[in-house]
């Protein structure tokens, strides 16, 4: 192909000398023409499919605003209306939450509403705008949104954002907003991130870098560092730190140690921390299923007084210890047994290693699960491996409280509701050769072509002070007439 091209070239430079009107010139030109023509056509039909999609989308949404807000996806046994989305599309679950937030913003936000229905915006575009866009300042985001790129745009209200947040939140607030984070990547590692106010993520990293030079054997080296004002410029490695070991690697050792040095603390075998529930033997075993049901009055009790029902109960007790209270007719305590019942260690860890998610079909959690005895403990169910599985908190109320019942088949929990067995995904029958006439059907009352969504921006740079300055003086004007608006959206 290289020697295609050299020829050519050369071919063209020899008609040029002669007087450019030689047949390989011409061809040369019809062929640059030919080509120019099948890219603007295959150009055009991939900007009118983009816009295309982006309008089919705006009805996609439309519906899915209203299933969230009449609730259905709680009648398939979803703990939200993301989850749904994520078990019946088979979106993940990051996409399914923006896709619901979204869904809701639009339903506040009518001219935005209209550019995604009538493909004049991209979907990308609306996502970034529905996070800060407010009856005042929407106008001028679409405005923006039309002569930006999405990249661009998403900066712009990154920006917006970033004002807004920190001039409504107190220190207080900033605080609340700290977290800490663990994501699994690709390539088998962990990141776990901090987000924390300036000055105790100064303090920490200065734990992190006086273990690091510690771990490196540097500690006299950088000891300076360690001082708040002093993190602004973290040190250079230090010179015993050989040159194949960066120093980010030794942060990662100094991390480890600090937490290692936190969990061994001065007393490594204390017990946790222990939250206490006091019912009645008989409440526990006293069920629909067992014929005797328990009397309304009958619940536990917290000991801050806190009171619950007999099967949330039931379900806490599913993986706890349980003590045995003897009491006389009066409330006097006679006797007290010994803590039993409790999933023990060596099972624990087989039980996380087989259900390292929820068990509940379509549910991919793997927060905070709890084992839960299919044949309660208190009825007799073992408490072995093959009875039982782990549950989300949100499906292990299902499971106790909701109406549903689990049982084993082959070795697999297998779950019903009101007889019928629910299915993690029902079958999918989709007539691909006429989704895409659907699509241009449905579309066919809007005048989209390959320039209805183009963007305008016409190369210069943005001046995003001026764009989010304009942006604040809306919305303060707006909070001056009106008091504060309400954010747009809302969490999934």
């Amino acid at each position: 192909m290289d020697g295609m091209v050299c020829g050519d070239r050369h071919g063209g430079v020899v008609a040029a000398a002669d007087g450019g009107g030689g047949p390989a010139a011409r061809g040369a030109a019809s062929g640059a023409t030919a080509r120019r023509r099948v890219h603007a056509a295959l150009g055009d039909r991939i900007a009118e499919q983009a816009f295309q999609l982006d309008a089919a989308l705006h009805r996609l949404l439309t519906d899915l605003r209203a299933f969230d807000a009449a609730g259905y996806w709680g009648d398939a046994g979803a703990a939200s209306c993301a989850s749904w989305l994520a078990w019946r599309v088979g979106w993940d679950p990051g996409t399914a939450r923006e896709h619901v937030r979204v869904a809701r913003a639009l339903g506040e936000l009518p001219r935005i509403d209209a550019a995604l229905r009538e493909g004049r915006l991209s979907y990308s575009k609306v996502r970034a705008i529905t996070r800060v866009a407010t009856p005042a300042t929407e106008a001028a985001l679409l405005e923006d949104a039309r002569h930006t790129t999405a990249a661009q745009l998403e900066l712009i209200c990154r920006k917006l954002r970033a004002v807004q947040r920190l001039g409504e939140q107190s220190a207080d607030d900033v605080r609340a907003r700290r977290t800490v984070t663990r994501r699994d990547r690709d390539d088998g590692l962990v990141a776990i991130e901090a987000v924390l106010p300036p000055d105790e993520a100064a303090v920490v990293w200065a734990a992190i870098e006086h273990e690091a030079a510690q771990a490196s054997g540097a500690g006299d080296a950088v000891e300076h560092h360690g001082a708040i004002g002093d993190q602004l410029a973290p040190p250079a490695p230090p010179s015993r730190v050989s040159a194949g070991t960066p120093w980010t690697r030794d942060r990662a050792d100094g991390l480890v140690a600090m937490c290692q040095a936190a969990l061994r603390g001065e007393a490594p075998d204390r017990a946790p921390v222990e939250v206490v529930l006091t019912i009645a033997r008989d409440a526990l075993a006293a069920t629909a299923a067992t014929g005797a049901a328990p009397a309304a009055a009958v619940v536990g009790v917290f000991a801050d007084g806190t009171a619950v029902a007999a099967e949330t109960a039931r379900r806490l007790a599913c993986d706890c210890g349980v003590v045995t209270l003897t009491e006389a007719p009066a409330g006097q305590p006679l006797s007290v047994g010994r803590r039993t019942r409790s999933i023990p260690p060596a099972i624990a860890r087989a039980l996380a290693r087989r259900d390292v998610t929820c068990r509940f079909p379509g549910c991919t959690n793997r927060r905070f699960l709890a084992g839960h005895h299919l044949t309660h403990w208190i009825h007799g169910g073992a408490t072995a491996l093959g009875n039982l599985c782990r549950l989300c908190p949100s499906h292990h109320r299902f499971v106790h409280e909701h109406g549903y019942r689990v049982e084993l088949r082959d070795g697999e929990p297998v779950f019903f509701r009101r007889g019928r067995e629910v299915h993690a995904e029902p079958p999918r029958v989709i007539d691909t050769t006429r989704a895409w006439a659907a699509i241009r059907a449905g579309n066919a009352a809007m005048p989209i072509d390959a320039t209805t969504g183009q963007c305008a921006w016409d190369g210069r740079p943005v001046d995003y002070a001026r764009v989010v300055g304009d942006l604040v003086r809306l919305a303060a004007a707006a909070r001056t007439r009106h008091g504060p608006p309400a954010p747009s959206g809302g969490s999934a």
